[in-house]
């Protein structure tokens, strides 16, 4: 049973053996070893206090940045795609990007500052005394 084509109709064809079959071998036991040892160095982050505490979380950011790529590169075969769905995996990732960036000094003022307080704002407009 074929089609106009030559080719088999799709219900004859054997699972796996279709004419656009690409296959990408990759080792996933690697990969998971890999994840499993990146956990270790991420609970071995978690006990060990640098001075800086900023300095701490960049090393906690490093680890979890690795072990992204390697869910997002094979897990999610973004490995074997084309160069659209880079477009798509950045775009939004280099907008999460500035928007972290632009919060960095409202979370580094707190809530104490004269920027974010709206009371401090009306009583200076209008006094202090409410008059």
């Amino acid at each position: 049973m074929s089609n106009a084509t030559g080719h088999p109709s799709p219900a004859h064809v054997p699972h796996g053996s279709g004419p656009n079959l690409i296959y990408h071998p990759v080792d996933y036991v690697k990969i998971f070893y890999a994840l499993v040892a990146l956990t270790a160095a991420t609970v071995a982050a978690s006990f060990w206090r640098a001075p800086n505490e900023l300095f701490n979380v960049g090393i906690a950011l490093v680890i979890a940045t690795a072990k992204a790529f390697f869910v997002v590169r094979f897990f999610m075969h973004l490995k074997f795609e084309g160069k659209l769905i880079y477009t798509i995996f950045f775009a939004p990732l280099t907008l999460a990007i500035i928007l972290a960036v632009a919060l960095i000094p409202d979370i580094g003022m707190g809530r104490h500052t004269s920027f974010n307080d709206m009371v401090g704002f009306f009583e200076a407009l209008v006094g202090s005394n409410g008059q």
